[in-house]
C-alpha cells in the first residue's frame, strides 16, 4: 500500500473499521482472510473501568497533596463531598474488607524505595498471604479473590 492509499484510508469518515483493516491486511497480503470482532467480556470491561477510576483518584489525591504542600491551598473541604460519593458508590459494590483494602490503596499507601508492593492478607481459610497490591490492576486482582 503506497502513502496516498494510507492517506485516503486515514481521512475516510464513518467506514467500518473492518473495511479499513481489511483493506490494508488485503494490500499488504494478497490472501482470503476472515476478521472476526470479539467483545470483552464483562469482567474484562469492569477491571479496564475499575483499574481507569482508581488510577484518577489516586492522581487526584496527589495533586491535592501537592497543592497542601507547596501552594498551601487545602481544597479537602471541597472534594470530599465528591470522595464521598464516590466511597458510596463502591459500597454499592464491594463488600467493607474490599472497601477498606481500596480506601487504603487510594489514601494511605505510599510507594517508596522501601516497600516492595506487596501486602499481607488473610483469606477465607485465615492463613496469611502475601500478594501484590503496587498498581490498581493489583487491587482489581486482590479484591476479586475475596469474593
Amino acid at each position: 500500500m503506497n502513502l496516498i492509499d494510507y492517506l485516503k484510508l486515514k481521512n475516510m469518515t464513518q467506514v467500518d473499521p473492518k473495511k479499513i483493516i481489511r483493506k490494508v491486511l488485503h494490500a499488504t497480503h494478497p490472501i482470503p482472510f476472515r476478521i472476526k470482532h470479539k467483545t470483552p467480556s464483562r469482567e474484562d470491561m469492569n477491571k479496564k473501568l475499575f483499574v481507569k477510576i482508581l488510577t484518577n483518584l489516586k492522581k487526584i489525591e496527589e495533586r491535592k497533596d501537592f497543592m497542601v504542600e507547596e501552594i498551601g491551598m487545602d481544597m479537602t473541604a471541597y472534594e470530599d463531598q465528591f470522595f464521598e460519593v464516590i466511597e458510596d458508590l463502591f459500597k454499592l459494590t464491594f463488600n467493607k474488607e474490599q472497601v477498606a483494602l481500596i480506601q487504603l490503596y487510594v489514601y494511605q499507601l505510599m510507594p517508596d524505595s522501601d516497600w516492595d508492593g506487596t501486602i499481607t492478607i488473610e483469606n477465607k481459610n485465615k492463613e496469611e498471604k502475601v500478594v501484590d497490591f503496587k498498581a490498581p490492576a493489583d487491587v482489581w486482582n486482590v479484591i476479586n479473590s475475596m469474593k
